[in-house]
């Protein structure tokens, strides 16, 4: 029996050899709980039913299915793909979902109604020429005599009429009432609830009022005062801008929409990212009033068009012979082009302000402890100290950026990739936080785009900015430059304001040219910093002139040690100083009080200080705060004090 079960046995070896089978690790548990229980079976009853029992519980939890049926240690990986089973029906729902609301889209699409531009008359006038609107005959046209200017005059006159009609028509309605007015059709159907159609199509309805009035009217005034002798008379044209400049706001109508119009094609480009509104956007191109333009065709419309009534107005006064008709055109061509003018001012600030608040987001401001490892900080303090009071530097709206770009710093034999940015009071050098960013190429750093470093980089603000006034530009000539090895380099050299020198950066430029364009843009920052100084110097010079008295009354004071008032009316004299042009605070004030109480309270101040001697003296209700830099100030000034004793303060 015994030999039977071996042979057997052998035999079943053999077969799973030959099949290539093993033993899995559950047959391999199994049978490990089957010597067990055979073990258990000798034990007592109780004992066996506890076991038993407890395996039970075991294997119907997932934990004890998931180790039985898996290698061991694979209990993480059973979750993850359970994970990633649960992401894909996600993904599949979503997608069906979408699918599902893109048919429901189409089917509200497809029963839309389209809205249309109801003025067809003024629409028929895109196919008509000035010609034909003279009330005569064919017959009265021929032998009628007009000269070459006057012919040119007259089409120029009705070139700008057709040129507001064919925007009005082609571009400003098809945005209304193919893209627009179908938009909010389509969210009154609870379909592309995301979408706001303000920020997409900005101000249109205030452009297509603007637009549709200047030609109701132009085209009215021009067939009242028609003749087989004068056609778009000059006082004619004139009334016709003149409404235009009153209803648009003298041009803030678009003013308002090109300002919002870099913001749309982000917003646009933001939209397109949704596939319902790809298909919307799809169905709208469709249509044939679109004439195979796009919608960022269209939206750049408003900002072409304002931009060329100008050159249709020159055309105009171009010929028109009277002298003081053309003297007439040009103050409303000259109205049209300051107020294009004031646009281009306003994006270009709208430009530097978004790149201001951009660069203020990415800057960090490193804390003292960073700046200077080696100064000692009081525990108590160090919470206090941990951000710089200046991190808010850059939200200024006055602040102008006016050049930035890679640039190398060289410190000894060590170099540092730098990016610098220079605004129209501070230098800033800022280098990238992370080591690894992108490198960018020098075709890159020449090329004409400032924004040329990596989007998104955190830019550690490299020592304090450095004020334009504070520092000199000394740029390494081509023989420096052979013998040192610094090519493209030029010097900063940081002063402090006691002409102390407190800083040397020595930067490298990409290449010559930008070296030079570097130079330029900093030497032209430093002029137009001083000029501005200088202009507030001169206010502050007319404001000290005013305060000045007559020399006779200067001359009264001036020479004589007189009492000093103090609180318990004792006489004392103060002097400080000994020469005026000594570069120490020099002040000397010579101040007469009345003996009595009973006299007027008055006196009377003289004081000479230099340059770094400022003074402040306050009375009641009266107060003198002179803080003058580049020279000596002599003064003399009679205030009521009002009972008040008054003490120099010494900022």
């Amino acid at each position: 029996m015994d030999e039977y079960h071996s042979s057997s046995d052998n035999e079943d070896e053999i077969q799973n050899r030959q099949n290539g089978r093993r033993r899995s690790s559950l047959d391999f548990i199994q049978v490990k709980n089957e010597t067990k229980e055979e073990s258990l079976d000798q034990t007592s009853p109780a004992t066996y039913r506890r076991h038993h029992k407890k395996r039970l519980v075991k294997r119907n939890t997932i934990a004890e299915f998931g180790l039985q049926h898996s290698p061991s240690g694979s209990t993480l990986n059973l979750v993850a793909d359970q994970k990633e089973k649960k992401s894909f029906l996600t993904k599949f729902m979503d997608k069906k979902h979408r699918s599902r609301e893109i048919s429901k889209l189409e089917d509200v699409l497809r029963n839309m109604r389209h809205t249309e531009f109801k003025d067809s008359n003024l629409s028929s006038y895109k196919e008509v020429h000035w010609s034909e609107l003279i009330a005569s005959s064919d017959k009265q046209m021929d032998h009628l005599e007009i000269s070459e200017i006057e012919r040119k005059r007259r089409e120029a006159v009705w070139e700008l009429f057709k040129s507001e009609l064919t925007f009005l028509v082609d571009h400003l309605m098809v945005l209304k009432h193919v893209f627009m007015e179908p938009m909010k059709k389509v969210q009154v159907e609870n379909h592309l609830m995301f979408a706001e159609p303000q920020d997409l199509f900005g101000n249109l309805d205030e452009l297509c009022f603007v637009s549709y009035t200047f030609c109701k009217d132009f085209i009215s005034a021009l067939l009242a005062h028609m003749s087989p002798t004068e056609f778009g008379g000059t006082e004619v044209l004139l009334n016709a801008i003149q409404k235009l400049t009153i209803h648009s706001g003298n041009g803030e109508v678009y003013h308002n929409y090109c300002l919002n119009y870099s913001n749309a094609l982000n917003y646009l480009e933001t939209l397109r990212q949704k596939d319902d509104f790809a298909e919307f956007e799809k169905w709208c191109q469709h249509d044939p009033r679109c004439n195979r333009l796009q919608l960022t065709d269209l939206l750049v419309a408003p900002m072409q068009h304002w931009t060329k009534l100008p050159l249709l107005i020159g055309n105009i006064r171009k010929y028109t012979l009277n002298q003081e008709e053309q003297s007439q055109l040009t103050y409303s061509l000259q109205t049209i082009e300051k107020s294009l003018g004031k646009l281009q001012d306003k994006m270009k600030w709208l430009q530097n302000f978004e790149r201001v608040q951009e660069i203020q987001k990415q800057i960090v401001w490193p804390a003292v402890g960073e700046l200077e490892p080696r100064v000692f900080i009081p525990e108590f303090m160090k919470s206090t100290l941990s951000k710089q009071p200046c991190e808010k530097l850059l939200e200024s709206h006055k602040r102008q950026l006016l050049y930035e770009g890679h640039l190398t710093l060289v410190e000894g034999a060590k170099t540092t990739d730098m990016y610098a940015f220079l605004f129209d009071d501070i230098l800033l050098l800022t280098k990238a936080k992370k080591s690894t960013r992108k490198k960018i190429s020098v075709a890159e750093m020449n090329s004409g785009n400032l924004k040329c470093q990596p989007d998104g980089a955190t830019l550690l603000v490299y020592r304090q900015p450095i004020a334009l006034d504070r520092f000199s530009i000394h740029e390494v000539g081509s023989s420096d430059a052979a013998v040192t090895g610094l090519k493209n380099a030029f010097v900063v050299v940081q002063i402090s304001r006691f002409q102390q020198i407190i800083g040397v950066y020595t930067l490298q430029a990409p290449s010559d040219a930008t070296k030079h364009l570097w130079l330029a843009h900093l030497g032209e920052a430093q002029e137009n910093y001083k000029e501005i100084n200088i202009a507030d110097v001169g206010r502050q010079n007319s404001f000290k002139e005013n305060l000045k008295l007559d020399d006779d009354d200067v001359d009264d004071v001036k020479g004589s040690d007189r009492p000093l008032a103090t609180q318990d009316n004792s006489l004392i004299t103060e002097k400080i100083g000994e020469n005026v042009l000594d570069s120490k605070p020099y002040i000397t004030h010579s101040i007469a009080t009345p003996r009595n109480r009973g006299q007027s309270d008055k006196f009377t101040v003289d004081y000479t200080r230099s340059r770094t001697a400022p003074c402040h003296i306050g009375g009641h209700d009266n107060s003198l705060h002179h803080d003058y830099t580049g020279q000596s100030l002599h003064m003399s000034r009679s205030v009521d004090l009002g009972g008040v004793n008054i003490e120099p303060i010494y900022l």
